[in-house]
């Protein structure tokens, strides 16, 4: 799969601050006064976003990639990426994995500082998707869950940029002058 270039930044972006940046600027102070912690937004908040800038639509499942033809992974600015693969569908999981594209999104500063990346789920398989298979990840009966994760650094050196936003405004598009 190419690098996405019709990006809908316009769009994304509308969603982005009315639902995602907007709305926990308004509650921060809220947090901050009653000393709670911030999540910063649901894994779907982001799933919304992609799907806007990429001009795609949901799979409809939860078993396969989030978009469709895309997999969606968000976390703060220097932590690692999950990959989550369930007991009855880690085969096809994987299989879906090495034909999709991956967006990674990462974040900082209660969401003022986002970056979009991209890159090949074939440039992923080598590098983890078929090492993970390889650890069989089932053949221990009482395992739930297999869980990996792609590092940050390894995302930022090799995937593509394809937007950065700061204070709620993208300041980088993949492609502009």
């Amino acid at each position: 799969m190419a690098i996405p270039v019709s990006l809908d930044v316009y769009v994304a972006m509308i969603y982005f601050n009315a639902y995602m940046y907007g709305p926990l600027r308004g509650k921060l102070p809220l947090y901050r006064d009653r000393n709670v912690a911030a999540r910063m937004v649901m894994s779907e908040d982001w799933e919304i976003f992609a799907a806007l800038l990429l001009r795609r639509t949901g799979s409809g499942s939860q078993a396969g990639v989030d978009l469709s033809d895309i997999e969606v992974k968000s976390a703060r600015d220097g932590g690692s990426f999950e990959y989550q693969y369930h007991r009855d569908s880690w085969q096809e999981k994987f299989k879906s994995d090495r034909a999709a594209g991956h967006i990674f999104i990462s974040h900082r500063q209660e969401l003022r500082h986002v970056d979009v990346r991209y890159v090949d789920g074939s440039d992923l398989s080598q590098r983890f998707f078929d090492t993970w298979e390889a650890d069989d990840p089932y053949s221990d009966e009482a395992q739930q869950r297999f869980r990996r994760s792609v590092s940050f650094g390894w995302v930022r050196t090799n995937a593509t940029l394809l937007l950065r936003i700061e204070d709620g405004e993208a300041v980088y598009v993949h492609g502009s002058p």
